[in-house]
Order: C-alpha cells, then sequence, then structure tokens
C-alpha cells in the first residue's frame, strides 16, 4: 500500500479542514481519521480498501 498515491493537494487541504474526502483510490467511502487519540488530521485511512493518506506531507 503507498500512501499519497493519488491524493491531490486540493484533497488534502479539505482533509485537514475536517471536511469529507471520497478516497480516491476507491471511490467508495469517505476518508476517516486514522486515530481517535492523537492528533486526528495527520493519517486518514479508507474503511474499504484500508489505503493510508498523510495529507500533511503534500502542502
Amino acid at each position: 500500500m503507498a500512501s499519497n498515491t493519488n491524493l491531490t493537494r486540493e484533497m488534502a487541504v479539505q482533509l485537514i479542514k475536517k471536511q469529507e474526502v471520497i478516497c480516491p483510490n476507491c471511490g467508495k467511502e469517505t476518508l476517516r481519521s486514522r486515530y481517535t487519540y492523537k492528533n486526528q488530521n495527520v493519517e486518514y485511512m479508507c474503511p474499504s480498501c484500508k489505503e493510508i493518506y498523510h495529507p500533511t506531507k503534500l502542502i
């Protein structure tokens, strides 16, 4: 699983602003925060395809 494969800068900004973004890999689910106890806008994961995205690395 390669992270940030199809994530664009606009999608990364939307994730950091906590807006809903559909997974660019599968297009089925919205991306959700991977952690509930850490900084919640650092890592996002798609519940259906398990792809992990790091939006802060793109900005």
